[in-house]
């Protein structure tokens, strides 16, 4: 037999500690802490300026769903957008694809109806110039604040300070991940004067059986008929 090793000791709590039974103050934190938002206000504008950018060039071509009917550039000023800027500017929601685009429209949503689908346009949109945006979805974003909850977060009254930071220092929108897509597809907030713009409409298609059968393919957005009223049995006051 060989000779006998000792067993290595096993780092005790107190080494983990750093040798003093107690945390250490880079490690200290409130025990609920988790349990709060870990993203807090922007920085100045000035400290902005040179956060992580996504260079989107001119003719890049991206998605956005509307009700039919109405055009696709549209910049919202009136917060309930969560990258909304105040008057006189505003934001216009783009995707990268077209599933992303529509699983945003969903939101929580599981089940739809054909009839409620055929009520929507599709946009394919090519950006009419080169745009430069402050990119939330990589990891040099943290280094300046930013977390994954930029994109999830609500209410959006923290997003919005964020986006009115980033358009005072000079970026054009936000690039970050589309809230209601687990697979982590990304969307561009695009920064411009609030209300419509009349830019080329690109290619609008109706959201029909092939794009439905995506988000059941993709997504596992299941369709449904509207029940018909005599289906919903009586009404209670």
């Amino acid at each position: 037999m060989g000779a006998h090793v000792p067993p290595v000791p096993r780092p005790t709590v107190d080494d983990r500690l750093g040798g003093t039974g107690r945390m250490t103050e880079d490690a200290r934190r409130p025990p609920d802490a988790r349990q709060a938002p870990s993203i807090g206000a922007p920085p100045a504008a000035e400290d902005l300026a040179d956060f992580p950018v996504w260079h989107v060039h001119a003719g890049t071509t991206l998605c956005r769903v509307t009700t039919s009917g109405l055009g696709p550039w549209w910049f919202s000023s009136d917060g309930s957008g969560r990258f909304d800027l105040v008057p006189p500017r505003g934001t216009c929601y783009l995707a990268d694809d077209e599933v992303g685009a529509l699983l945003e429209v969903l939101g929580p949503v599981v089940v739809v109806s054909r009839t409620w689908a055929g009520r929507l346009s599709l946009w394919h949109l090519g950006l009419p110039q080169q745009c430069s945006a402050a990119d939330t979805t990589v990891r040099a974003a943290r280094g300046f604040g930013v977390t994954a909850e930029i994109a999830s977060m609500t209410p959006y009254a923290l997003p919005q300070r964020w986006a009115g930071a980033f358009a005072a220092a000079g970026h054009q929108g936000v690039r970050y991940r589309a809230r209601h897509d687990p697979g982590g597809s990304r969307a561009l907030a695009l920064f411009g004067a609030a209300g419509e713009r009349r830019w080329p409409q690109g290619r609008r298609q109706p959201v029909d059986s092939r794009l439905l059968d995506r988000l059941a393919a993709e997504a596992g957005i299941r369709m449904a008929p509207l029940p018909a009223s005599a289906d919903l049995g009586e009404i209670w006051d």
